[in-house]
C-alpha cells in the first residue's frame, strides 16, 4: 500500500498566510487556485466578491514536507489548540538537512510573527527538537535525529 498523510490547514485568507510562510518558513514551492464562479456558488460566495482574493486549493513547501490549505470557507478557521501538531522531522545524518533544519530555526527565532515555546537544542533521546507557533495559532515541532539508529 503506497500512501501519504499530507496536513490540509484552513485559513482566514490563505493568500496572505502563504505569504507569511514564504516570509517566515522560506515556504517554496508554492501553489495557489483561486475558484471558479461556479465552485464560488457552491460555497455561497457573493457574486460580486473578487475570486482572485480567495483559494480553493493551495500547497506550499517547508523543508521538503508539502502541506495543503484553502480558505475556510465553511466557517471560520480556528487552531487545533494542542490537539494536532505539525512536525517536521529531518534526518540528521544528512549533514545538508540538519543544516537546513538549523537554519530555518534560526529564521524562526528572529521572526516576530512566531512565537518560540521550546528551544531547539538536544534531548535525552539523542536528537534535537524545538517547537514554536505561527501567527495563525498552529503549533509546530522541529525535529532532527538519526533516521538509522541502531535497532
Amino acid at each position: 500500500m503506497q500512501t501519504k498523510l499530507l496536513p490540509y490547514i484552513a485559513y482566514p485568507n490563505t493568500k496572505a498566510a502563504l505569504a507569511y510562510y514564504a516570509d517566515a518558513f522560506g515556504a517554496t514551492n508554492i501553489l495557489r487556485i483561486s475558484p471558479k464562479p461556479e465552485q464560488a456558488k457552491m460555497f455561497g460566495i457573493p457574486a460580486d466578491v473578487n475570486l482572485d482574493d480567495l483559494t480553493m486549493h493551495a500547497s506550499f513547501t517547508v523543508l521538503g514536507a508539502e502541506i495543503q490549505c484553502a480558505d475556510a470557507f465553511n466557517g471560520a478557521a480556528a487552531p487545533a489548540k494542542q490537539q494536532i501538531v505539525l512536525q517536521l522531522d529531518v534526518n540528521a545524518d544528512d549533514p545538508e538537512s540538519a543544516q537546513a533544519a538549523d537554519d530555518l530555526w534560526a529564521r524562526l527565532q528572529e521572526h516576530d510573527a512566531v512565537t518560540v515555546t521550546m528551544p531547539y537544542a538536544e534531548q535525552f533521546w539523542g536528537g534535537k527538537m524545538g517547537q514554536f507557533t505561527d501567527k495563525y495559532g498552529v503549533t509546530w515541532m522541529l525535529h532532527a535525529e538519526s533516521w538509522h539508529r541502531a535497532e
